[in-house]
C-alpha cells in the first residue's frame, strides 16, 4: 500500500494531488475518474487547510463494501475543529467566488460524509467504478 498523499497549502502551479490520484488509478486501470477524484481533493483539501489550518493527509483506496460493488474512497483527514455538514444549508450567492466546494463533492460522488477523529476530522467520498 502506497502512503497517504499530505496537502499543504501553495502559492501558485499544480498540486502533487493530481498525478498521485492519477497513478494510483492507473494502477487500479480506472483511469476514467481521474478529473472528478482529483476535484473532489482539491476541494475537500482546500477546505482542510483553509478552514482546519492545518495540513491534510489524503487517502485513496479501493474498496467492496457489503453492497457487493466497487467503489474508489477518497479521504482527506485534519486536525481541524471539524463542521457539521447538515449545517451547510446557506444559499451562496451568485456573485461569490467561494462556497460550493461540497456542492462540487455531493454532485460528483455517490456518496460523502464526515467523521470525528482523534486529532480532528476525516472527510471522504466514494465514486463507484
Amino acid at each position: 500500500m502506497r502512503p497517504p498523499l499530505r496537502a499543504r497549502r501553495r502559492r501558485q502551479g499544480p498540486t502533487p494531488a493530481a498525478a498521485w490520484i492519477a497513478a494510483r488509478l492507473a494502477g487500479w486501470h480506472l483511469h476514467g475518474l481521474s478529473d472528478d477524484l482529483v476535484l473532489i481533493a482539491t476541494e475537500l483539501a482546500t477546505n482542510a487547510v483553509r478552514h482546519g489550518g492545518t495540513p491534510a493527509r489524503i487517502t485513496l483506496v479501493l474498496r467492496c463494501p457489503g453492497t457487493g460493488r466497487r467503489v474508489v474512497r477518497l479521504e482527506v483527514e485534519d486536525s481541524g475543529p471539524g463542521f457539521d455538514p447538515r449545517s451547510r444549508t446557506h444559499p451562496v450567492r451568485l456573485q461569490s467566488c467561494s462556497g460550493r466546494g461540497l456542492l462540487l463533492v455531493d454532485t460528483l460522488s455517490s456518496a460523502w460524509g464526515v467523521r470525528p477523529t482523534a486529532t480532528g476530522q476525516l472527510v471522504w467520498a466514494e465514486l463507484p467504478t
